[in-house]
């Protein structure tokens, strides 16, 4: 069990500290953006751009913002001058997950034991085909209805569904997996919080002693026999890596194939793309990747520097808002627009440098295998007119709320 402290969410707003220029502050709020009216967290979150590219919000205690993709790749890449043990904005609500909240050179044997279950040529040759049947049965299932909202019907069951098979952790259990997250995301109250990291770190630690005991081919038995290594150090490694595994398994693809359906029912000429020409699919996912950036965390600035004229300090927070840096005109021309013909220098959206997403060739493979079966599988479909239009919302790891899709048969 680990015993680390959090914290509570700051309320109100904090003090600008003597340091940082007055003409860079803003009133920002990556929880509650202005702008939500509409249910579009990128339109909300893009008005970040209108301003300076690396402000100081008075917002969740007092934080920096990259803002630009080259400021974001910068500061994800530079761990010397930014550390990832506060990965949570404001400070100290999340408990240390490694490898995700340690620098280098610690990271590294952290994410060693993660890696080889994560790997591309594992994914595909033990996953694929089992994703394949689970999108495709989900979906035979659909077509016959004419309707759905797709997030409830489709994008949350699709991924949980694969990624518990692939940690081999039963699925009847999901709707309590799901509160946990959504709680410890922040999605709640303090309390409800600090109880739900609590409650995962006792169930994971009683797993893991189990995987010990009755050893599998999943990441959890990879972990519990980290303790068998000589340089574990204490019970909360082990169940920090759990930890990591179990909350970033939960809503990523979720959000991504909410946004991805969202942007191919906009417009049918895109699923008809997909339809004619499924060679397409690999850059169409790096494409809906590229547009839909999911996740805003933290990092610790380790020592003075300046960027831009944001004089930072040693002790300072700085959030990464990945879901601006897919959409920064400065490097995106039509940054809104997705076109499977974009020839991009690539994207920021799972991470630079050491801390790149380790589950993104997971990610990747089930976006890919959804938009072949889907096009394979389903007719156009379109946004339905008649029920309430889809919306999405901010947070730590943004994701669409509700999406109805219509179709003929």
């Amino acid at each position: 069990m680990n015993d680390v402290s959090l914290s509570s969410t700051p309320v109100g707003t904090a003090p600008v500290p003597d340091h940082v220029d007055p003409a860079l502050v803003v009133d920002f709020d990556y929880r509650e953006p202005a702008g939500m009216e509409d249910g579009d967290v990128y339109a909300a979150y893009s008005r970040l751009h209108e301003g300076p590219d690396i402000p100081w919000t008075i917002r969740n205690g007092g934080h920096w913002i990259a803002t630009r993709a080259e400021d974001i790749k910068w500061v994800q890449e530079s761990h010397e001058l930014f550390s990832n043990k506060e990965k949570s904005v404001p400070a100290g609500q999340m408990p240390p997950m490694p490898p995700i909240t340690f620098d280098p050179p610690d990271h590294s044997r952290y994410r060693a034991v993660l890696n080889p279950y994560f790997a591309k040529g594992r994914i595909e040759r033990d996953y694929a085909e089992k994703s394949r049947a689970i999108i495709a049965g989900l979906i035979e299932g659909l077509k016959p209805k004419r309707e759905c909202e797709f997030i409830s019907e489709f994008s949350v069951i699709a991924p949980l569904m694969i990624f518990w098979d692939l940690v081999n952790l039963p699925y009847d259990e999901r709707d309590q997996f799901l509160t946990w997250g959504q709680h410890a995301a922040g999605y709640g109250t303090d309390e409800q919080r600090i109880a739900a990291f609590k409650a995962v770190q006792d169930y994971l630690g009683k797993l893991l002693d189990r995987r010990l005991d009755e050893p599998g081919d999943d990441v959890f038995t990879g972990i519990s026999q980290w303790r068998n290594n000589p340089r574990y150090q204490d019970r909360w490694e082990i169940v920090g890596m759990a930890e990591l595994v179990f909350f970033g398994g939960q809503d990523t693809v979720a959000s991504q194939m909410g946004f991805a359906m969202l942007r191919l029912a906009e417009r049918p000429e895109l699923q008809q793309r997909l339809k004619d020409d499924p060679d397409i699919i690999p850059a169409a996912v790096e494409e809906l990747l590229r547009r839909h950036a999911l996740s805003c965390t933290g990092r610790l600035v380790r020592q003075d520097v300046t960027r831009k004229g944001a004089s930072m300090k040693a002790g300072d927070l700085i959030m990464t808002m990945n879901p601006l840096s897919g959409i920064d005109p400065k490097e995106y021309p039509d940054p809104f627009t997705v076109d499977f013909d974009r020839v991009s220098a690539g994207h920021n959206s799972l991470g630079n440098g050491p801390h790149k997403c380790v589950g993104q060739h997971l990610g990747r493979m089930e976006l890919r295998v959804m938009l072949e079966e889907w096009s394979r599988g389903m007719p156009i479909v379109r946004i339905d007119p008649d029920k309430p239009a889809p919306s999405s919302h901010p947070g730590p790891v943004i994701g669409m709320d509700q999406l109805h899709l219509t179709w003929d048969t």
